[in-house]
């Protein structure tokens, strides 16, 4: 990992664990055991590096394992509860909260968490759409997946007890349910 790299995974790392105050350029360049011109030589200011912290996540958490979830054997509710553990031990979703946080006081961040928001509800919608639902359930249904996600994956330590019959709950009534059920 380059100098740029460690800068963004300790700078994402820090709003991690300690919010926006930890992502001051002195108390990173400690953590790092750096001198602060090792900032300025990899970026221009502070809203340079606050930019590439947001896109660097965006690109950490956008690529959604399609294909891993199309391929997954099962029915529905079996491929749904791969991918809410998947989720769940994903370190995709480690910094979501802190890039909320950030997005408070941040466009780029506000406008990043949108696009992988968008982009994760959206698939959300296609693997109700590939199952056979009407677009309006499968929406709603898309809906209720990426919000349970959030509540329960992203604010919760652990998954809750019930995250199996959720996912039968969600995938019941799929119209085909054979391993060829979204492909």
């Amino acid at each position: 990992m380059d100098m740029r790299e460690r800068w963004l995974a300790e700078g994402l790392e820090a709003l991690r664990e300690s919010g926006t105050e930890a992502l001051r350029i002195d108390g990173l360049a400690e953590r790092l055991e750096v001198t602060k011109g090792s900032f300025y030589a990899h970026f221009d200011s502070k809203a340079a590096y606050l930019t590439a912290i947001c896109e660097h996540w965006r690109g950490q958490a956008m690529p959604i394992e399609v294909d891993r979830f199309y391929e997954t054997p099962g029915t529905l509710p079996e491929k749904l509860l791969t991918l809410i553990r998947y989720v769940d031990r994903s370190e995709r979703v480690r910094y979501d909260n802190a890039i909320r946080e950030l997005g408070k006081i941040n466009k780029c961040a506000a406008d990043a968490i949108e696009t992988v928001s968008r982009a994760r509800l959206e698939f959300s919608f296609d693997v109700f759409r590939q199952a056979g639902f009407e677009e309006a359930e499968a929406r709603a249904r898309g809906h209720l997946l990426s919000g349970w996600l959030l509540a329960s994956v992203l604010i919760e330590e652990e998954l809750p007890d019930e995250v199996t019959e959720v996912c039968e709950v969600l995938g019941g009534g799929a119209k085909t349910r054979s391993r060829e059920l979204l492909r």
